[in-house]
């Protein structure tokens, strides 16, 4: 299955190790994530596919689904974090969002410096020649 386009869908609001997310079965194109959202594929077990067991950035086989964060998740230095049972909270009556609706809520506004008036160099006034 191909990855589809991050903000055309809808995502289930989710808790991962404590941080607001949302979750989807499907796989989602890495390019179509704004700045400031952190993504992540969750692993399933052989012996239980009804609960993750492992995230990462990127999983091949035994896809759960992928998590969209606000903030980024620690991942260890071999790439992967076991989970633990309660380090996902999904609730089967849970909200449903758009990846819009989630930066509304979740991610602070880019902060911009103040416009400033353009700047004109001022040249000094040359006096009138005397005769």
């Amino acid at each position: 299955m191909s990855a589809v386009d991050a903000r055309k869908e809808h995502y289930e609001a989710v808790e991962i190790l404590g941080i607001p997310g949302l979750f989807t079965t499907l796989r989602i194109d890495r390019a179509t994530i704004p700045k400031g959202v952190y993504a992540y594929d969750m692993q399933t077990s052989e012996q239980d596919w009804s609960q993750p067991c492992l995230l990462a950035r990127h999983i091949t086989v035994e896809h759960f689904g992928t998590v969209l964060t606000a903030s980024p998740v620690p991942i260890p230095s071999n790439g992967y974090l076991d989970l633990s049972p309660g380090d996902f909270e999904s609730q089967s009556c849970a909200e449903r969002m758009t990846l819009a609706d989630f930066e509304a809520q979740w991610l602070s506004p880019v902060k911009r410096p103040p416009k400033r008036k353009p700047f004109h160099k001022i040249t000094p006034r040359r006096s009138a020649p005397t005769r």
